[in-house]
């Protein structure tokens, strides 16, 4: 069973290559934790090469969670990282939240300086449909969260919010940078 969901993986992550060029190394380089670009859900002591590798050689299985869109397959596999979320509605309405599309997905995400949270010991990666075939959505550290459902309209991305704002635009979460 292994196998043939590392198979499954392997043919998704070729897939998002030719579907989607440049968005699993823009993944990569937001999860690996010695990447400037690192955002979110990362893995501290990875560099981007050796998160790919590890994401391709782990023993995944299935895995069921309510956040997890209709029409999306999740795995889960023994690969720990620090959880890089917080809930907006903790923080204070006043506080500061920038508005990043960093991956080029047409919607935008709350990013918010902090310190990451807790180690987590597994990973979710989760595929989906993109032009008939099945790409990698996401992968992180931790149970996945609704994903954002905000458009990207044009001068949102790089755009400060205060986190009432942010609410109101119906963001739920904020990635800790």
């Amino acid at each position: 069973m292994a196998n043939s969901i590392r198979g499954r993986i392997e043919q998704a992550i070729e897939a998002t290559w030719e579907i989607v060029p440049g968005y699993f190394e823009k993944t990569l380089a937001q999860r690996a934790g010695l990447s400037e670009s690192a955002c979110g859900s990362i893995y501290p002591s990875f560099d981007v090469e050796r998160l790919e590798e590890a994401i391709r050689v782990a023993d995944w299985e299935e895995y069921s969670h309510p956040a997890i869109m209709e029409g999306c397959v999740a795995y889960k596999a023994a690969l720990s990282g620090l959880l890089g979320i917080v809930a907006l509605a903790s923080m204070s309405k006043d506080a500061v939240v920038t508005l990043d599309d960093r991956k080029d997905t047409g919607k935008v995400s709350a990013v918010v300086e902090g310190v990451r949270g807790e180690e987590v010991p597994f990973t979710v990666l989760i595929l989906g449909p993109e032009q008939g075939r099945e790409v990698i959505f996401t992968f992180h550290p931790g149970d996945p969260v609704s994903p954002s459902k905000v458009q990207a309209v044009p001068g949102l991305h790089g755009k400060t919010v205060t986190v009432s704002e942010a609410l109101n635009m119906g963001l739920e979460m904020a990635k800790i940078a």
